[in-house]
């Protein structure tokens, strides 16, 4: 282990033990998948095979990488080079959420910003300086609210996935992919030799990307905004249909302002006769704004609900049938939790702070701490700290070493 700082040494021991002690079963051949494993970055090395799972723990247990991935595809000699000389037999889909993709407003409280050629500094996820427009070095966490929101996108990519293309739960697996979102892996005979163009097609319906609204049956014929009957409605359209309806039941003046650009007054007046306004989408029309503005009002609206309905895919991940990916339930190095499979009847519930952490029975140790914003793992909350020494649970000592904001003491 030369070279390897004091911090590696001693998650590579927990590593180690840990894998020596539950062993892993990923959830395809071993033999005809390509690995890749790291320890000073996630992939060190690829073109790795093994002939089944029994080799796989056993090198886990002695060579412990903090991070080891899997090929999203199957392989007659996965470890060869180069890529074309693997042999192809097919390829699962991989979707992939992750908290770094979704805007979410938490990024305000935990994360920070300072740039390196002014000395400007933030918070947020600010990529560019705000006084000089240099990059900057961002000080990024991972919080409940983010692992929710990929958590709901996760949710309803599998909805999708069954309603719309007809996929059963025995060709669908979630895990938790160890840090910062969800991995949904497809795995059907009738996607696995499926080329790319036709993933990249999949993977713009699930994200809505070009849509058009007219080929769903959303059009202004210069008097009327028609739209699907809502009982003969499918997909997307049923679902841009459902989100007309919860509004016109439940949404408020203001709601449907933010949504569409109108003006407060006029939707007071527009929304006077919700019924009316319910029976008539369910018929198929979009019913007219007071005055002359119905057909931008209504591109608008739908416009907004589209961006509400785009899942935010990982494109990279998504397309690419040589990726490598997070062997399901093997640990994370930069967080020192599980990639935990998780039920499908279960993802709703999920809490990776609670169920992922591996190391339970670790003993408390003492740390020196950088900085940190409020973490609460495996039960215990750490408020937040900066430049000092603490001690700490087991599972948060991991977390906080591995993550690269606390050392040893």
């Amino acid at each position: 282990m030369d070279g390897l700082g004091s911090e590696r040494v001693w998650l590579k021991g927990l590593f180690s033990r840990y894998y020596a002690q539950h062993p892993v079963s990923p959830p395809y051949d071993v033999s005809r998948r390509e690995f890749g494993h790291g320890t000073f970055k996630k992939i060190d090395a690829r073109h790795v095979s093994f002939d089944d799972a029994s080799e796989l723990n056993a090198f886990l247990a002695n060579a412990a990488p903090l991070y080891v991935s899997a090929s999203v595809s199957q392989f007659l000699n996965p470890s060869v080079q180069p890529m074309t000389a693997k042999g192809l037999v097919g390829s699962d889909l991989i979707y992939e959420f992750d908290a770094d993709d979704i805007p979410t407003p938490c990024k305000l409280v935990h994360d920070s910003w300072r740039c390196p050629h002014c000395g400007a500094s933030g918070k947020g996820h600010v990529m560019k300086c705000t006084s000089c427009a240099h990059g900057t070095e961002l000080d990024e966490w991972v919080c409940p609210e983010c692992l929710r929101a990929t958590k709901e996108q996760t949710l309803r990519l599998l909805r999708i996935l069954q309603d719309d293309f007809g996929f059963s739960e025995k060709d669908l697996s979630v895990n938790f992919s160890g840090s910062k979102g969800y991995h949904t892996h497809v795995r059907s005979t009738s996607i696995f030799t499926l080329p790319k163009s036709a993933r990249v097609e999949l993977m713009d319906y699930l994200s809505l990307f070009e849509i058009d609204l007219p080929s769903l049956g959303f059009s202004f014929d210069g008097k009327q905004y028609r739209c699907p009957r809502f009982t003969e409605s499918t997909g997307h359209a049923s679902r841009l249909l459902q989100g007309i309806l919860r509004l016109i039941e439940t949404g408020s003046s203001d709601e449907w302002a933010i949504l569409s650009g109108s003006s407060p007054r006029t939707l007071q007046s527009f929304l006077a006769d919700r019924p009316r306004l319910y029976s008539e989408v369910q018929s198929g029309i979009l019913p007219p704004l007071p005055g002359k503005k119905t057909e931008s009002f209504w591109n608008a609206t739908l416009s907004s609900l589209v961006d509400s309905l785009k899942l935010t895919i990982d494109r990279q991940t998504s397309g690419d049938i040589y990726r490598l990916i997070r062997v399901p339930d093997t640990l994370h190095g930069s967080t020192g939790f599980r990639s935990e499979s998780i039920p499908l009847a279960r993802v709703s519930e999920h809490d990776p702070f609670l169920s992922a952490t591996a190391f339970s029975t670790l003993p408390p140790r003492t740390l020196f701490v950088r900085s940190c914003p409020l973490l609460s793992i495996g039960g215990e909350v750490l408020d937040p700290i900066s430049e000092r020494e603490v001690t700490v649970s087991g599972p948060m000592a991991v977390y906080l070493v591995a993550w690269g904001a606390a050392t040893l003491r």
